[in-house]
């Protein structure tokens, strides 16, 4: 790293250029932390200095705010580095710079050639040292958020990622500013609020970010499922109380993966990592359909005999959760993902009503959730932990510790089940084709589908088992294709 860092020194004083680090590169060098994104702030000619550290990097310049003549060299196959975000000072030195950046403990700087002797060069005007000791994230001023209403959000995830605490004056700060939320790019807030999601302890941060009223800003729906369902649902605090406890709940569970799914934990650890375009993981795709996984029931709501129904809200609740994605330019795949879940999430609680799971069952939901069978499977069983808490005992704790490892087993069975090598094909669409004097067409596929399904069910051991079968499903077809005319 000193070797980058007496290039860069080098290039100031070729442009005879003032260069501090600053941000959340220094904040990270502080707290001993690793970080691959470094911070510059120089008092000159920000353009030529970003292109001549991608000339000597073998980077890439780009400009990242044209307005604040803010710069990114992205590195390739750096070990120590992947940006360096350049910015020029904003004022007339470092100290008027430090004065319009977010919180105290991104605003300090250090003179890049004192980079061996932080301690007695480091320039604290706001006390950054000490709130970072502290674990206190505190606005540098009371004008923090109408300069960037993103920086509420930003707030948070700093705080969330670094285990702090958001500090009453600049809540109180937050809860004046968070209508102004609405003049955020989408896009922007997407990035924050998923980020913020990815940690391990969020929800405590989420209930603090409701309590400031920023959830019911970003997603109106809350307020809706808040002031709707407190008259027809278990929890005393109505259904978002619900929605949130199930949020906790997968926070938990995925905490606690060893215990739950100690047989399948490296499947799912993979699988929960997967990551998206957006920088989106399945995990935080995960926690954001916990959170809204019942928001339609207000709309659905209706009385049969003495109990409330909720009929169609698994189908309406997706497409709510599907609306709220693209409003945040959340990619096609993630949006499906997510419309998949809340759709299906019913399915595990109903197929565990029984004693025992047939694997007949078990393969029939595999082939139909696919590749989102953890994430649904995990969903209801988070679904089921929220009722823990209330006096009513919705599932005995003698059923829940039942469903609880069936859906252990099962989340086990299909790794297993996509994991084993496909059997060999008994029949072909030539061989359908050459039997029933069939055509090429979408019958050919549909018939070898049903045979594959149950070749896999081990019903079909030979070809003349998948013929017989084929011929009982084609008059199947043809009936269904008659009645329809």
């Amino acid at each position: 790293m000193q070797n980058i860092i007496n290039q860069i020194i080098n290039i100031s004083e070729q442009l005879n250029n003032e260069v501090f680090l600053v941000g959340g590169y220094l904040r990270d060098l502080l707290l001993k932390k690793t970080s691959f994104d470094m911070d510059l702030a120089v008092s000159k000619d920000a353009k030529k200095f970003s292109k001549l550290i991608a000339e000597k990097f073998n980077g890439k310049s780009v400009i990242l705010h044209e307005d604040t003549q803010t710069y990114r060299v992205i590195l390739f196959n750096n070990p120590h580095l992947k940006f360096i975000d350049i910015s020029l000072m904003q004022g007339e030195n470092i100290e008027q710079d430090l004065q319009k950046r977010d919180f105290t403990v991104n605003a300090f700087a250090l003179n890049i050639k004192n980079f061996q002797r932080i301690k007695n060069n480091l320039i604290d005007n706001f006390q950054g040292l000490k709130d970072l000791k502290n674990k206190k994230i505190k606005a540098v001023s009371k004008d923090t958020f109408k300069d960037d209403p993103l920086r509420i959000l930003r707030a948070f995830r700093i705080a969330c990622e670094y285990k702090f605490n958001v500090e009453k004056e600049t809540l109180k700060l937050i809860k004046k500013s968070v209508s102004s939320l609405s003049e955020i790019a989408p896009e922007r807030i997407r990035v924050e609020f998923f980020r913020i999601l990815e940690n391990d302890n969020s929800s405590f941060y989420l209930s603090v970010m409701d309590d400031t009223g920023i959830l019911e800003q970003l997603f109106p729906v809350i307020t809706v499922m808040k002031h709707s369902a407190k008259n027809f649902y278990y929890h005393p605090k109505g259904l978002f109380q619900h929605c949130f406890q199930t949020y906790e709940a997968v926070e938990k569970i995925l905490a606690k993966r060893d215990r739950y799914f100690s047989k399948s934990k490296d499947f799912l650890n993979k699988h929960f990592e997967e990551k998206f375009p957006d920088d989106i993981t399945r995990k935080s795709l995960l926690k954001f359909s916990a959170l809204f996984h019942d928001c339609a029931k207000p709309e659905c709501a209706q009385k049969v005999g003495r109990k409330m129904r909720f009929f169609g809200h698994e189908e309406l609740g997706a497409k709510k959760a599907v609306q709220i994605l693209q409003k945040l330019a959340v990619s096609k795949k993630e949006r499906m993902i997510v419309k998949k879940t809340i759709q299906e999430h019913m399915r595990p609680s109903n197929l565990t009503k029984v004693p025992v799971v047939t694997v007949k069952a078990q393969h029939r939901l595999f082939r139909d959730l696919k590749e989102n069978t953890p994430d649904i499977l995990m969903l209801a069983m988070a679904d089921w932990h929220s009722y823990r808490t209330l006096k009513i005992k919705v599932y005995p704790n003698a059923v829940l510790k039942r469903q609880e490892k069936t859906v252990a087993d099962m989340i086990f069975n299909y790794f297993e089940f996509i994991n084993q090598k496909p059997k060999e094909k008994i029949i072909d669409g030539y061989d359908l084709m050459k039997a029933f004097k069939l055509k090429p067409g979408k019958i050919i596929g549909e018939l070898l589908r049903y045979i594959d399904t149950l070749q896999e069910d081990g019903k079909v051991k030979d070809k003349k088992q998948a013929l017989y079968f084929a011929k009982g499903y084609l008059n199947v077809i043809k009936e269904k294709e008659k009645n329809a005319v």
